[in-house]
């Protein structure tokens, strides 16, 4: 269960979230200063519309090999070793719109950097590789990658309880 509250004195609001969390491993796609291997978090669509969304992108940007994984019906992470600039990469996920999962673009933003998760999530079977979309360059699979810890509520959305 999640619950958020919200308390309001008089010019400010104060925002607290109560939720049952999970601690995850993931990848993040920051791989030079200026360069990002290509993540996307694809949610609501069906396999065969991710597939085609995807297919679209890769030939507009000329993008590498595509990686669909899953482990939800309806909810899928795609990994292409491409190496990106910054605002190149933007661009991707712009078009990626409306299946790009909208935390994963705004916590993308925020951090400069994008991650997708590689442990199990809580109550969901391991991701497995769904689909192959053979692409328009060479890229290989990265010998290492920048590995992160992050929490993430197993709830994604909440009661909200006003005060004031």
């Amino acid at each position: 269960m999640r619950f958020n509250f919200r308390v309001k004195l008089r010019q400010f609001t104060v925002f607290i979230m109560m939720s049952h969390t999970q601690t995850l491993e993931g990848v993040t796609s920051r791989v030079g200063k200026n360069e990002h291997l290509i993540f996307w978090d694809l949610e609501n669509c069906s396999l065969a519309e991710a597939e085609s969304k995807l297919g679209q992108i890769q030939k507009e940007f000329k993008l590498g090999n595509i990686f669909v994984t899953s482990d939800a019906q309806r909810s899928y992470r795609a990994w292409c070793f491409s190496k990106r600039s910054w605002i190149e990469y933007m661009h991707i996920l712009i078009h990626t719109f409306p299946f790009l999962d909208y935390g994963f673009w705004v916590w993308t933003v925020r951090r400069g950097a994008s991650t997708l998760g590689i442990s199990n999530k809580e109550g969901r079977p391991p991701q497995r590789v769904v689909s192959f979309l053979k692409g328009y360059e060479e890229t290989g699979i990265p010998e290492s990658m920048v590995h992160v810890i992050y929490d993430t509520g197993l709830e994604k959305r909440g009661k909200v309880v006003k005060i004031g």
